[in-house]
């Protein structure tokens, strides 16, 4: 009787300090989670707020380019920039919000995550961190994936005195990518030309068509322009000024919407060959780095292991700093957190860029496409948030270890 005793009292107790325990731990799982989450914001402005308030605390060197054009309630709008660090240090790490606008709702609480839980103290000696905030502040003020001509930045980045790409295909698509009506009869048509393209084997045909890009349909999608865009100066002006003395250079350009929902491919556009994509490997591992490069091509390809679920661009951003700094190492790299499929992305795209020329985002329909169109970029989903955070966190982190290397 003694014995059963002495093993209750020490059932009863072990049961009690594991409830203290669990009582204690998970406020604090809470509390992690809730400060995550803290990060992101509602709006362009709120963002901006928050990006400078942890810049300010983190004391950093601060700059805010103005935007020409105004925010959805008359506000200015600019691309502010945070560095950490030295000013002409050897390695610069660069990391980049807003470039599609709407998707700078994730990589803008990542950098003020970052700021806010002392990124800088993580930095190695001669190394620095550059915070590009809302490179495209109108589309991200605006909620739209463009730019106040809806072009599309991450399109723009081409020699505009040259002849520009040709894409045939987005020809003969235009009416069914970007219709002038999104009626029942739109709707209706736009499932069996998707299904078509599936059942013969041609979906990556269609998305290049679609997501390559294209300079002929200034109303379109993925539309790339015909002259450098005010984001597009900005950013060569913020080479010349931060980077040009830098040996080595990682860019970081964080997006969201294609892929597995919450996790991330890290994306480049050289072959696995070459030395850039050594250095991405050798930075993040061969589970996360893919290449667009020869994606639609039967020669040379790089294999389904190694290909990324977005097209091949043309006038991508992440290839300008390459060119722009030809003396210095270079490793740009498109981050992509998914969110849903690639068809509910392109056909809540599709519908936005009908409302933007043709519908009226007042009445209730255009309020309903405008929520879809944020949701396929941003869901408001407390699990997604984390996921993202600790994704890119582990991304910045592995940055600055491995690529000082």
């Amino acid at each position: 009787m003694e014995r059963f005793q002495t093993f209750a009292w020490i059932a009863i107790t072990s049961i009690l300090v594991g409830s203290i325990w669990a009582a204690c731990r998970q406020p604090q799982s809470e509390q992690r989670i809730e400060n995550a989450v803290g990060h992101f914001s509602t709006s362009y402005r709120e963002a901006r707020q928050k990006f400078l308030a942890a810049a300010v605390a983190a004391g950093a060197e601060i700059e805010s380019l103005r935007h020409p054009a105004a925010g959805r309630e008359g506000e200015e709008l600019f691309t502010d920039l945070a560095l950490l660090g030295p000013p002409n240090a050897n390695t610069v790490l660069v990391l980049i919000s807003g470039t599609h606008g709407v998707e700078g709702f994730a990589g803008s609480a990542v950098q003020t995550g970052l700021m806010r839980e002392g990124i800088a103290s993580k930095l190695k000696e001669d190394s620095s961190i550059l915070m590009v905030h809302a490179i495209n502040p109108f589309g991200f003020a605006h909620c739209r994936r463009a730019n106040e001509d809806n072009i599309d930045l991450n399109r723009n980045f081409l020699d505009h005195s040259k002849p520009r790409p040709q894409n045939p295909q987005y020809d003969d698509l235009a009416e069914f990518i970007a219709p002038t009506s999104v009626l029942s009869l739109s709707k209706v048509a736009v499932w069996p030309r998707l299904l078509w393209y599936k059942v013969t084997g041609r979906t990556e045909e269609l998305q290049q068509a679609i997501s390559g890009g294209q300079y002929s349909h200034p109303k379109g999608l993925f539309y790339g322009g015909r002259f450098e865009t005010w984001s597009n100066e900005t950013v060569r002006a913020i080479v010349h000024k931060y980077l040009s003395g830098a040996q080595r250079v990682v860019v970081v350009d964080l997006h969201t919407g294609l892929g597995a929902y919450g996790d991330y491919e890290i994306i480049l556009q050289q072959p696995k060959e070459s030395s850039t994509y050594r250095r991405a490997v050798a930075i993040w591992g061969w589970d996360k780095v893919r290449t667009t490069y020869n994606r639609n091509s039967d020669q040379d390809d790089p294999g389904t292991e190694d290909r990324s679920f977005s097209a091949e661009t043309s006038g991508p951003m992440k290839l300008a700093f390459p060119t722009l700094l030809p003396e210095a190492e270079v490793t740009a790299v498109t981050v992509d957190f998914g969110t849903t499929s690639a068809i509910k992305v392109f056909l809540a795209m599709r519908d936005e860029n009908w409302l933007h020329y043709h519908g009226n985002p007042s009445n209730s329909r255009g309020k309903r496409i405008k929520a879809a169109f944020r949701q396929v970029f941003y869901p408001e989903d407390v699990d997604w948030k984390q996921m993202v955070w600790s994704g890119a966190k582990q991304i910045v982190y592995q940055a600055i270890e491995r690529s000082s290397k």
